[in-house]
């Protein structure tokens, strides 16, 4: 393992690095006892799948660094899901396709269409120092094909129940580290929320992996909790998560999930759409009152919701006004000239100029300056016609709301940050868009309703 002090942006004689390792002993028994338990066929894969779900950002701690390679759970999981598509697609006897159908969904094509201008830009202009990205994107593409040939129910009903219990623990932990000890269970950047309050990152290094990953546990409960006493109680945990991060972008899409699922999914009475919307404002309005004076002499409010030329439009302004010139193919990434000199003039800081800080902060504009026109009609076609194919689903098979509201998140999120195909959000909508293939594909070889629900 390489240097843990690198993972902990602050003081590391505040880490208690025994409590990572205790938590890793605790998820990797609880994978494996329900790995034990499972009927999946596929034992060695769900295994190391729980473990990374239930892990969060946390497996950083564990990577090995050999020589030239870093061995991480990610690129064990790659391995294995890359070996079962090789071994069904071609050697099994009864040797499926990865999908199917004999056509392929119009997302697919548009993903396809993205990875290949964004790779032949990195060719061109910024080979061979990016040849990772162009692997995580095929990566990318790898984990959806690979999660959907297993087609096992029983795999897939436990990656729900890793999620919410990775969820419980992320949303207990954030709690601490907003009332306890903000320095508790945490790796990754501490930022400000207001006065002596840092952002919530519970399992995660970042405070929005942590928000959207709750998220997406409250689209698994849901769709997939049948008790409401239960459903209620792990909303309410995992939203009270998502509020110790103080992201607003997060805030903004909780609510926008939880109005989508309640007003167009379950069409849920006025009466109880109101008595849901007034409880989540009192509860935004509790800590408002308590920690107001705080809060708007805050930094989160100086810096974040400031509208200037240091501001995300002046980043925005930038990429308008340069990508002509090369429209096509971009700059490749953000070691380039252009970017040094603009973003030193937007911001005079030289560690966002140089892309060692920030970003362009929108995934669509950003897909623009490095990759070029193409690209991004390709991404933000893929985007949205994901989120309208899952949609279609949705009355055929209850499980298509998650990806439908995963892809809402990934598709709205990327207006404000830049989540590439190997974001921790992104990898989280690859395995659920490879899990409904993997229910269509058994649907049709038993011409039966596969659903997942109650899976506690």
């Amino acid at each position: 393992m390489g240097d843990l002090k690198e993972y902990f942006y602050f003081d590391y004689s505040k880490v208690t690095i025994e409590y990572f390792f205790i938590y890793f002993i605790i998820i990797a028994a609880i994978a494996g006892y329900l790995t034990y338990r499972s009927n999946s066929k596929y034992k060695f894969e769900l295994f190391f799948m729980s473990f990374y779900l239930l892990g969060g950002d946390m497996h950083n701690l564990l990577i090995i660094k050999l020589p030239g390679f870093d061995l991480q759970p990610i690129r064990i999981i790659y391995l294995l899901l890359g070996y079962q598509l090789i071994r069904k697609s071609f050697f099994s006897k009864n040797s499926s396709s990865v999908s199917s159908s004999k056509t392929i969904p119009w997302y697919e094509i548009a993903l396809i269409g993205y990875i290949f201008f964004m790779s032949l830009s990195i060719v061109v202009n910024v080979f061979p120092s990016q040849i990772g990205v162009i692997i995580d994107a095929v990566a990318f593409l790898l984990i959806i094909k690979g999660v959907g040939i297993l087609a096992d129910r029983d795999f897939y009903r436990l990656i729900g129940r890793c999620i919410i219990i990775a969820a419980i623990f992320s949303s207990v932990i954030s709690i601490l580290q907003f009332a306890v000890d903000p320095y508790f269970m945490r790796v990754g950047i501490p930022r400000k929320a207001f006065g002596n309050v840092i952002r919530a990152n519970g399992l995660f290094s970042m405070e929005y992996n942590n928000s959207y990953f709750l998220i997406v546990a409250i689209t698994w409960v849901l769709t997939t909790v049948k008790k409401e006493y239960v459903k209620i109680s792990l909303v309410v945990l995992f939203s009270i998560g998502v509020l110790c991060t103080f992201m607003r972008m997060s805030w903004l899409i909780l609510v926008l999930v939880l109005f989508t699922y309640l007003v167009f999914i379950r069409k849920t009475a006025f009466e109880k759409l109101m008595l849901v919307g007034l409880s989540m404002i009192a509860l935004v309005l509790s800590v408002s009152i308590f920690f107001y004076q705080d809060i708007m002499n805050s930094s989160m409010v100086k810096e974040r919701l400031a509208d200037g030329i240091e501001g995300r439009y002046g980043y925005f302004n930038m990429v308008l006004d340069n990508y002509q010139k090369r429209p096509i193919l971009g700059y490749g990434d953000r070691n380039n000239e252009t970017y040094y000199t603009q973003m030193l003039l937007i911001t005079g800081s030289r560690a966002r100029a140089s892309g060692s800080e920030g970003g362009i902060h929108n995934g669509y504009l950003e897909t623009l300056f490095y990759y070029g026109v193409p690209a991004m009609l390709f991404f933000s076609l893929y985007v949205v016609l994901s989120v309208y194919y899952h949609g279609t689903f949705i009355s055929t098979n209850f499980y298509f709301v998650i990806p439908f509201l995963i892809g809402i998140i990934v598709m709205v999120c990327n207006f404000t940050n830049s989540f590439h195909l190997m974001s921790h959000p992104s990898i989280m909508y690859a395995i659920h868009i490879g899990i409904g293939i993997g229910l269509r594909n058994l649907e049709k070889q038993s011409d039966t309703k596969e659903e997942l629900v109650d899976i506690f």
